[in-house]
């Protein structure tokens, strides 16, 4: 099954193609087998008709929602990503449209979201078993990967709100205290005029 590159995009943004959503309760052991038993009627039925589909099934796990999508495209991008598929492919081309596994969790990796090629929707229905045995095996390797990563979440040891460290003030700069200088008067001691000396003349014998 092979589409032209601008006939997929605008087919996805006018939402011509099949889609739907399920929620199922939490799987206990959590394991492939309820969400296959809700996406794989739909997903049938859409390989059959060769149309361009997503269908979902979503749940919790640990407190963090996990959805599992099985969806069709021509790059391993999904859906909602449409505007990006002309940075991968010329919208001239034609391209050969793939089944493509997400499952998307906090848990299930560090970006959030685990991509698995399935294989094109021509060899799906050529080989249907074999193809649902794949997907089984993938989604049962990213549902135990969701499963560690809550178990890791959980002995994550939590760290307390750092306070800030309050700044120590500045030392203030000491002013050097001023030196007070007393300035002493100068004593100026007068001389005392000398004394003038009396000098008495004898009288010469006449």
């Amino acid at each position: 099954m092979k589409i032209g590159v601008q006939a997929f995009i605008n087919e996805i943004q006018d939402q011509t193609y099949l889609t739907d959503e399920y929620e199922i309760a939490t799987p206990n052991p959590f394991v492939a087998a309820d969400f296959l038993a809700q996406l794989k009627p739909a997903v049938s039925k859409a390989v059959e008709k060769q149309a361009l589909a997503s269908f979902s099934a979503l749940t919790t796990y640990e407190g963090e929602q996990v959805k599992v999508t099985l969806e069709t495209g021509v790059v391993n991008l999904p859906l909602q990503y449409i505007k990006k598929v002309n940075q991968f492919l010329e919208l001239e081309a034609q391209a050969e449209v793939n089944i493509y596994l997400y499952v998307t969790s906090p848990l299930v990796n560090r970006s959030g979201m685990r991509i698995d090629l399935i294989g094109t929707v021509v060899d799906f229905e050529a080989q249907a078993d074999q193809a649902w045995a794949k997907v089984e095996q993938l989604l049962t390797q990213d549902l135990e990967a969701v499963e560690a990563g809550a178990k890791l979440a959980k002995e994550a040891p939590v760290e307390a709100p750092k306070t800030p460290a309050k700044k120590k003030a500045a030392p203030k700069k000491k002013t050097a205290a001023k030196k007070t200088t007393t300035k002493k008067k100068a004593t100026t001691t007068k001389k005392k005029p000398a004394a003038k000396k009396t000098t008495t003349k004898k009288k010469s014998d006449a």
